[in-house]
């Protein structure tokens, strides 16, 4: 075989200078190739012998090849190579190459070759008289619906990324299930679809789906895909009946029953789901059962073959589409950061199509799942795991005493030994330790937040000269060496350990709980140092909740998604209803770091908005920054009610506007006879459930009721968009990023913060026509619509042109 037909000239020579300075030793590459499967440039990723194979694989990314050299000039493959070289043709469909020391001849143990894949036609399933129509009576034809399938069909055909924006009334679920599933079983391949909200889940589940197993013809098996913890852990159900249950003073009496309750459907049912449950459970209740990653003792459990858990990772294997969400999604990529993208250890089996429904929100939860957080809070409660300090009435003292009562039982000679070292040693560092953790958080609250709560950006260069964060640093060079003391008595107390046997898994549990403690103060000390410069740092306090946070959050996410999720997977799907800024999608790829082409297209809604949607702009407002703003609009907000006879939506940007709103006008509206629901009241779904059927409702709500809330018909005419949605310049994370884009140059208000706010705005204005019935108003109580020359952007993107400028009076 010609060496120069699989890799460049120029490749060659760096694969023989890296392998000089390795003296000859063997040298494992990453092959990074061409669109023509020449490897044009490498990486060195492992030196040595065979030990380093094992971490190959999460280095390489999909399609690459795997080169490495036999300095002994032979050539063909050990059963090392090959098992390697299978896995990561199977894997990720790389190639696998052996190379000489002088870079002259080679040895293809897996050749790299494109993968075939069989096309779809998804255009008889949408036409007027198409598959849909003929098994539904009571199918619409939408031209728009059929344009969406069809580029999302050209994308897959042609392995090319695709951002769609799709107006409301579109049907742009059933648009990109029925290209997608058709392409998974056609080509045996899994997909993902992944949504920001509950509401377009259970659409996803209860209506799309069903439509679309009758109408193709091929079965297709499909999977909600929840977290761990909302499966029962068997382990612990039975050492919690083994260890005499647990004590009545920790508990109140409706959590005992709760527990009673629990234990008895744990012994019925077959899934092991929370969501089996007809009732909430307490959340320290549900702790007592809920399986945990980190605590799992995997092959080591004696009920791993009963494991609820591990039966629904068998069904996901096992399904051609996930439904997941935005939050589960990016926590699997998180793991998928750490250890290579296709991993066993992962939440989500490895799949070759995601779907982003609600794309707009990517950039936000990617981030909140690259960032590091420590608090006040998740300190206590992973000191408490392993020994509560102020039980109170509370006889659950921790795993320690579960240690002890275990070795007791199992060996009665060793038990005195264990049970002086645990009173002597292990319970005066933990409680040292935790004293010094809770004077660290309480000199910061005491320092940064007085009397209120806050947000406050930490930047290095300031503190550096900051007298309280400097007096803070004591508390934390105390806290550090108290937390070094107990790290190394903990490993001192494991190796006394190993000599136990650990059937019951008590002892497993205690080390997995330790290490927890270790997680929190290698994020802890990544947080404090502050010395990576492509991250914000933050602190957040909450007074009236006794808690206090550090956090570490990635200034752009850009690089993450390339490297995690856009260079291993070719197939990935956008959409959303807003994610377009005007007539392109340059602000929404430049956010998420999609530099890549794409297919790209805008499908506007078939609703006749001008028909169905009048928008009003008074034009005789007072600004919305004036100190007497909402004073001055509450009459005129009655006034709107009263003509929608309720059915209202009013939407604010901060909850302290809508509370100060609310606190005004609730006495004259409940008088009237208005049901009003306020955000934070009640769970999102059940205040909407409340609304829908209330006589004369009126909702105020901010941040999550501006999207993903669906209320159709006439009981929401009329919505209400207190202010431009535009995010605090004051947040830590946005005056961050906008810092940094005036670094750069750019124009952050323009570029940053006006396609934010119009995102919003669209989702806003949104909320109002849900079918082609709906019928309704927006008032929009912004002047900066018409005093402010950008106002025009937020107009040109309402999608209706009956727009009105009148006096309060007048409208």
């Amino acid at each position: 075989m010609n060496i120069l037909d699989r890799i460049t000239q120029e490749a060659c020579e760096k694969i023989k200078k890296e392998i000089q300075n390795a003296f000859g030793n063997e040298v494992f590459f990453r092959g990074i190739t061409d669109e023509d499967m020449m490897v044009y440039d490498i990486e060195v990723i492992a030196r040595g012998n065979e030990k380093s194979v094992p971490a190959i694989i999460s280095y390489m990314k999909k399609k690459e090849v795997i080169i490495h050299n036999h300095p002994s000039g032979y050539l063909y493959p050990s059963d090392a190579d090959i098992a390697v070289a299978s896995m990561y043709a199977n894997k990720k469909k790389g190639g696998a190459y052996i190379v000489n020391n002088d870079v002259d001849d080679i040895y293809v143990i897996v050749e790299l070759k494109e993968e075939i894949l069989e096309k779809i036609d998804v255009v008889p399933f949408f036409e007027k008289e198409g598959v849909l129509s003929q098994v539904f009576n009571e199918f619409e034809y939408r031209y728009e619906q059929l344009e969406m399938a069809k580029i999302i069909e050209e994308g897959l055909n042609n392995n090319k990324k695709v951002i769609v924006e799709a107006g409301t009334g579109t049907g742009k679920t059933l648009a990109y299930l029925i290209p997608a599933i058709e392409w998974a079983i056609k080509n045996e391949k899994k997909v993902i679809v992944t949504t920001n909200t509950i509401n377009l889940q259970e659409q996803l589940l209860n209506k799309d789906i069903p439509i679309i197993k009758k109408v193709i013809p091929e079965d297709f098996k499909y999977v909600l895909v929840k977290g761990r913890g909302n499966y029962v852990c068997l382990r612990k159900y039975i050492n919690l009946n083994r260890n005499g249950g647990i004590n009545s003073e920790d508990f109140s009496e409706s959590q005992i029953q709760e527990i009673e309750k629990i234990k008895e459907w744990i012994t019925k049912t077959k899934a092991g789901d929370k969501a089996e449950l007809y009732f909430e459970p307490s959340s320290n209740v549900w702790e007592l059962f809920a399986s945990e990653t980190d605590i799992c003792t995997m092959n080591k459990c004696p009920n791993k073959h009963k494991c609820f858990f591990m039966k629904s990772r068998e069904e996901k294997e096992e399904a051609d589409l996930l439904i997941t969400n935005h939050h589960m999604y990016f926590s699997d990529l998180a793991i998928r950061k750490e250890v290579g993208f296709n991993t066993e250890f992962s939440i989500i089996p490895n799949y070759d199509l995601v779907i982003f429904d609600e794309a707009h929100n990517i950039e936000k939860v990617a981030r909140d799942y690259f960032s590091y957080e420590v608090s006040k809070y998740s300190f206590t409660k992973a000191m408490n795991n392993i020994y509560r300090i102020k039980p109170g009435k509370s006889k659950n003292l921790g795993q320690i005493y579960n240690i002890s009562y275990y070795i007791k039982k199992k060996n009665k000679k060793e038990y005195e030994k264990i049970k002086k070292y645990i009173n002597d040693t292990i319970i005066p560092i933990h409680e040292e330790l935790f004293r010094k953790g809770n004077d660290y958080f309480i000199k910061l609250m005491e320092l940064y937040s007085g009397t209120g709560s806050i947000n406050l950006r930490l930047r290095p260069e300031k503190l550096l000269i900051d007298e309280n964060w400097n007096n803070l640093k004591k508390f934390e060079a105390e806290l550090y060496i108290s937390y070094n003391t107990y790290i190394r008595k903990q490993r001192e107390f494991n190796r006394v350990l190993k000599d136990y046997e650990d059937e019951e898994g008590i002892i497993n549990d205690y080390k997995k709980y330790v290490d927890r403690i270790e997680n929190y103060f290698m994020s802890f000390k990544f947080i404090t140092e502050m010395e990576d410069e492509k991250y914000i740092y933050w602190l957040s306090t909450n007074i009236k909740r006794g808690n206090a946070k550090l956090v570490a959050t990635p200034l752009k996410i850009t690089n993450e998604l390339k490297t995690t999720l856009y260079e291993n997977l070719d197939k990935i799907i956008f959409t959303s209803a807003t994610i377009a800024i005007g007539k392109d999608f340059n602000y929404f790829k430049k956010s998420i770091g999609l530099e890549e082409e794409t297919y790209e297209k805008i499908i506007h809604s078939p609703f006749n908005y001008d028909k169905q949607m009048k928008v009003y702009i008074p034009k005789d407002i007072p600004n919305p920054n004036d100190r007497n703003f909402l004073d001055e609009i509450k009459d005129f907000i009655i006034k709107l009610i009263e003509k929608a006879k309720g059915n209202t939506f009013l939407l604010f940007t901060s909850y302290s506007s809508l509370n100060y709103l609310y606190y005004l006008i609730r006495d004259k509206l409940e008088k009237d006879g208005y049901e009003i629901f306020l955000q934070g009241s009640a769970p999102r779904n059940k205040l909407i459930n409340m609304y829908k059927i209330a006589e004369k409702p009126v909702l105020f709500g901010t941040d999550s009721f501006w999207e993903g809330v669906d209320v159709k018909g006439k009981k929401l005419s009329s919505v209400i968009l207190v202010k431009l949605p535009f995010k605090v310049p004051s947040d830590p994370v946005v005056e961050a990023i906008i810092e940094n884009m005036n670094k750069e140059g750019k124009n952050a208000f323009m570029e940053y913060q006006i396609p934010e706010s119009i995102i919003k705005f669209k989702q806003g204005i949104g909320r109002l026509i849900r079918s082609k019935d709906d019928r309704g108003i927006v008032t929009i109580l912004d002047n900066r619509l018409y005093t402010k020359r950008y106002g025009k952007i937020f107009i040109d993107n309402i999608p209706t042109k009956n727009i009105h400028y009148k006096k309060i009076d007048e409208i």
